[in-house]
């Protein structure tokens, strides 16, 4: 069971990510390091939506891999793509 101070945290946690991935876009020009925080962020805000929100943190193993693999792998195809 997920706590209200869980949520709280990971809740704030969301935000500052949000907030950086602005303050990475303005900062940083270069077209690869920019991808490359934009993923790390993108999975570190799924992972805390998938864990916390969406309570799959004491799931089935499978259904938490297939969440956070989607997660991964969408934004990664499109990293490729868009490197392409």
């Amino acid at each position: 069971m997920i706590t209200l101070k869980q949520t709280i945290i990971s809740w704030l946690l969301l935000i500052i990510l949000t907030f950086s991935s602005v303050y990475i876009g303005q900062v940083i020009k270069s077209p690869e390091y920019l991808i490359a925080f934009v993923l790390l962020i993108v999975f570190l805000k799924g992972q805390q939506i998938t864990d916390v929100f969406m309570e799959l943190r004491t799931a089935p193993k499978m259904w938490r891999i297939l969440l956070l693999g989607y997660v991964f792998i969408i934004p990664a195809v499109i990293c490729v793509i868009y490197l392409l």
